[in-house]
């Protein structure tokens, strides 16, 4: 607050407080203080001394309708009004002239005509007036003007009705208030009085007042507070505030809001109460403002120990009281209100201190534990019935339905104990399961642990683990009565289970619900949730309708502001909770009992709306607000600050914003929370354009319960940002462009007519030189390829049989020693044969050479076949009758090709070499036939194995011309005999084709028949 001189209090339409002070006028959201000083508002000083209803039509109602449009007038010195609408303030330069001016008795400049601002008042000190004015607008534009013997109703400058007052001799000014529209008058004797058009009568007050004090209709020894602004009147006696309404029937009737507290110590000259969170907010004109909180919670703790004061467990006791393991029954006086509280000696006895498990049978018995001991209790007769020992901590006692008795054990597993038996004991149902929490799901047993949710069933022992729980660790369940398991969970917090499918419900921003107790049902829609950081209230419908769609729940968060001694509730124990009769909730913490009926919990939701305070951008303000806002060009950060009134704890104010350019979809992962504590948002480098600022705040419960305040942020671009500078660049650059272009272009044209001029000399020369290399790259290719052949064909047809003969001779000298001359004999017909067949080779090589090298012209003369291919024969007849080979010629002896005879001789030498070298024991067949319209085709045959397929392709295929880059390969590993043959048969204009099987291989020699000699 800028001073705490408060000189009046009242809300606005939007719900914000307002304090005139005589420093500045400040405005109060329930977090901090905006302040609206001089030179914000436009006026000259900063003193404020009074806050009124606005005199002008607007036709928006009375404060508490709070709708749209209404306005308050906040007074200051010189005359000066600022008008106060849609949470800010302006000087209203013209309301003094027209409006007071114009009111009767001030025109003529009269100083006694003076302006009620409420009461109590500063005036009543300063002022004596002949002329009293109650303004009674609230956007209707009505006012009372009082004098000394009358009462007068205008509107405007119309009187409206006339009622003849005058009951005292010396004017009680200062008694005058309203409630509404109606006019109200306390006399000396304390009589309240109505005055209407119809004339004055007493009223009567109802109430607390009149139940508190035994009030007799009169207002000695009271003290009135009228709040014009907010249209609230409270009475005031003996340190007992009450608030008053109207009851058209019966009167006035009062309701205690303040209990104890003392208004003349503190100086309280304004007050003001929000109708919403029943906030109470007073005002000192010394020691400034006061803000009071009802709590609706209360603590309920002993007169020991303070760690006698950490509970559990509880059960109920009666109708209003409450058992503590400890022995101790706390009750309430419903009269007085006042809390008693009460021992059980058998209890005090037995309990060491274990404080988490405590239940009553069917019988009304009651069930408690202590380490390893469990009890059952008659607490009527102050005795212990029965003891068990099991020999290990227990953790829960609970009992179901069929008043059996179910023992959760950390170490040793689950019990059970039937009390139906004569001298019943507890037994080991199962092991296998170190339970922590129980509670009966039908026929079934539900058991939480520290590592999930197990299904329990009573009578078999049979359990199993939910699989979707598996390492949770479940602090306590509830089952509701449509059968939902709900289950809070460390680190988890709420937590639902149904048809088979676990549901996560959210944390909230500070992840408080992560260490949940347990779940209480209040019966009227929502559930109670007490953790280490204060309690939530949550709406069971939002939690159902989440598990269908998700959104944003809104968990309402009560902490020890309300009435609490400490944030920090307890848990782990059974029951977590306990409820009276009259719907008392009984919750345990860290310091108290904490006691609370849920319908009268003041549900504070923050349902205001969003307000945009100021703006500052490159450090400097913007003030001129609304929903369109243009931002100075280049704006380096610019920081928005937003406001909402809210009179609950800060911690249920959940706002968040996006940021869009104009056309685009706000997305739900667009939104990002406001962490700052003023509520601010800062855009670095906001690029010019139209942006739409979203700002979103969670109303409170329900599905789409929320406030956007939507707003247009224009950025204006830099000059060169601007469309007409885009287009202007555009166009130079083109320009440049093309004189640049024309430019070399002429440079260029200039310059390919010269070099079109050296080109073509050049060129002429270098295909001269071209001519001369192809012929040279020809012919050195022709003979690279000759030499190929003539290396493969040593490879492959002399150096081999030269080895043999080496190796074969080698060893003749050893056979004549040893007499084997037959051998010898033979050997020497080899030697003989392989020589002639090398000698043969050699002399068709060199005329192939001869071709090749020199370039012998070949001579095609008349070629006797049957002759050339018996002579061939011979060369080849002793290896093959070795083989056991047989030869037919059916070549006609008179038939004859033209051809040249050295050609056709290599390549009918290397057939019938090749069929000698793969036939044994079969036939070597030569056959040859001429037609009229093909020529002459002769067929060199031979039964044995197939020719490979791919020396198939080689034959059968025809060269591809040669090209100046490549040379013909030689095949993969082929004979150099038939690629000879092959281009032999090329030579002599012979289309050589190959066919092979199995059973034979078929040479054919197809003879040009257009060729003549």
């Amino acid at each position: 607050m800028p001073q705490n001189s408060v000189r009046g209090l009242a809300a606005d339409a939007e719900g914000f407080v307002w304090i005139a002070t005589e420093n500045g006028l400040a405005r109060f959201d329930g977090l901090r203080f905006n302040i609206f000083d001089k030179s914000f508002v436009g006026t000259t000083s900063n003193r404020f001394y009074m806050l009124s209803p606005s005199m002008n039509q607007t036709g928006a109602g009375r404060p508490g309708q709070q709708k749209p449009g209404q306005e308050i007038y906040a007074a200051a010195d010189y005359n000066q009004f600022v008008k106060i609408e849609n949470g800010g303030a302006k000087v209203d330069s013209l309301y003094y002239k027209s409006k007071i001016m114009t009111l009767p008795h001030f025109d003529d400049g009269n100083p006694q005509t003076l302006i009620s601002v409420g009461i109590p008042t500063y005036l009543k000190e300063v002022a004596g007036p002949v002329h009293y004015i109650i303004p009674d607008s609230y956007g209707e534009g009505r006012f009372y003007v009082i004098d000394s013997v009358s009462v007068q109703l205008y509107h405007g400058n119309r009187k409206l009705a006339h009622t003849a007052f005058a009951p005292d001799k010396l004017l009680q000014w200062w008694n005058y208030f309203m409630l509404g529209d109606k006019l109200y008058y306390s006399n000396e004797t304390g009589a309240v009085l109505g005055i209407t058009a119809e004339g004055v009568r007493p009223v009567s007050v109802y109430g607390d007042l009149l139940r508190d004090n035994r009030y007799d209709n009169r207002f000695e020894g009271m003290k009135v507070y009228w709040n014009i602004t907010s249209d609230q009147l409270f009475f005031y006696h003996h340190k007992k505030l009450y608030m008053v309404t109207e009851d058209r029937k019966r009167g006035l009737t009062t309701r205690l809001v303040i209990d104890g507290y003392d208004l003349d110590e503190h100086v309280i000259q304004s007050i003001y109460r929000d109708p919403a969170t029943e906030t109470i907010f007073l005002g000192s004109p010394s020691k400034g403002l006061f803000v009071l909180t009802r709590q609706t919670f209360e603590a309920l703790t002993s007169p020991e120990a303070d760690v006698a004061n950490v509970y559990y467990a509880t059960v109920p006791k009666g109708d209003r009281g409450i058992l503590t393991p400890m022995g101790v029954v706390f009750r309430k006086d419903p009269v007085t209100g006042v809390i008693v509280t009460e021992k059980v000696p058998i209890l005090q006895a037995l309990n060491t201190g274990d404080k988490r498990s405590l239940f009553y049978d069917k019988g009304g018995l009651l069930w408690m534990k202590t380490g390893d001991l469990l009890y059952q209790v008659d607490v009527q007769a102050n005795r212990m019935l029965r003891k068990w020992n099991l020999h290990t901590e227990i953790k829960h006692i609970y009992p179901d339905q069929d008043g059996k008795v179910w023992i959760a054990t950390g170490t040793r597993g689950i019990f059970g104990l039937d009390l139906s038996e004569k001298d019943p004991q507890p037994k080991l149902i199962r092991d296998a399961i170190k339970g922590t929490y129980l509670h009966t799901f039908g026929e079934q047993m539900l058991v939480a642990t520290t590592t999930g949710l197990y299904v329990f069933d009573r009578h078999s022992g049979e359990a199993h683990l939910i699989k979707s729980t598996d390492g949770i660790y479940i602090k306590s369940l509830y089952v509701d009565k449509a059968g939902r398991i709900w289950m809070t969970a460390n680190g988890e917090g709420l937590l639902l289970y149904e048809k088979n499918k676990l549901i996560r419900f959210p944390l909230d921003r500070n992840r408080y619900l992560g260490s949940p107790h347990c779940i209480v049902d209040d019966g009227h829609g929502y559930f109670w949730i007490p953790t280490d950081k204060g309690l939530f209230q949550i709406a069971v419908k939002d939690l159902i309708d989440y598990t269908q769609a998700p959104f944003d729940i809104f968990y309402l968060y009560h902490a020890k502001e309300e009435g609490f001694l400490t944030n920090e509730f307890n848990g782990g124990c059974q029951p977590c909770a306990s409820t009276l009769k009259d719907g008392t909730i009984s919750l345990p913490s860290l310091n108290g009992l904490i006691w609370f009926r849920p319908g009268e919990v003041i549900k504070k939701v923050p349902s205001a709306s969003i307000m945009l305070d100021r703006i500052l951008v490159n450090r400097q303000w913007i003030n001129a607000l609304g929903d369109t806002l243009v931002l100075p060009a280049n704006p380096v950060q610019a920081r928005f600050f937003f406001s909402t009134p809210y009179y609950g704890d800060a911690y249920n104010l959940n706002l968040s914003y996006a940021l869009a350019d104009a056309g685009e979809q706000i997305q739900a992962s667009d939104w990002i929370p406001i962490q700052s504590n003023d509520f601010s948002i800062v855009f670095s480098n906001l690029g010019h354009g139209i942006h739409t600022l979203l700002v979103r705040k969670v109303n409170g419960f329900g599905r789409g319960n929320q406030t956007i305040r939507k707003i247009c942020v224009i950025v204006p671009p830099l000059w060169y940002q601007t469309w007409w500078a885009k287009i202007l660049l555009i166009l130079s650059v083109a320009g440049g462009f093309y004189l640049y272009n024309s430019f070399r272009l002429r440079n260029i044209s200039r310059e390919k007519a010269r070099l079109e001029e050296i080109v073509a000399k050049r060129t002429e020369s270098l295909n001269l030189a071209l001519h001369d290399v192809e012929e040279s790259k020809n012919e050195m290719s022709r003979q690279l390829h000759m030499l190929s052949r003539l290396l493969a064909s040593m490879t492959h047809d002399i150096q081999s049989p030269l080895n043999y003969i080496m190796l074969t001779s080698g060893s003749i000298p050893a056979m004549i020693d040893k007499g084997e001359l037959a051998v010898v004999s033979e050997i020497g017909q080899v030697i003989s044969n392989s020589t002639r067949r090398m000698s043969d080779l050699l002399r068709g090589l060199l005329d192939y050479i001869k071709v090749h090298v020199y370039g012998n012209s070949i001579q095609f003369e008349n070629v006797a076949l049957s002759q050339l291919v018996e002579s061939k024969y011979e060369l080849f007849k002793t290896a093959s009758e070795q083989k056991g080979n047989i030869f037919r010629n059916e070549v006609p002896a008179n038939l004859t090709v033209p051809s040249d005879t050295q050609m056709l001789a290599i390549m009918v030498h290397n057939l019938l070499d090749n069929a000698v070298k793969f036939t044994h024991g079969g036939i070597i067949s030569v056959t040859a036939t001429e037609n009229t319209g093909s020529g002459v085709v002769m067929h060199i045959s031979n039964s044995g194995a197939a020719i490979p397929l791919h020396v198939i392709e080689i034959i059968n295929t025809p060269d591809r011309e040669e090209t100046d880059d490549v040379v013909r390969p030689f095949g993969r590993k082929t004979g150099l005999g038939l690629l000879i043959v092959k281009e032999v048969a090329e030579l002599i204009d012979v289309r050589l084709h190959v066919s092979s099987d199995a059973e034979q291989t078929c040479f054919t020699l197809q003879f040009n028949p257009a060729r003549t000699v």
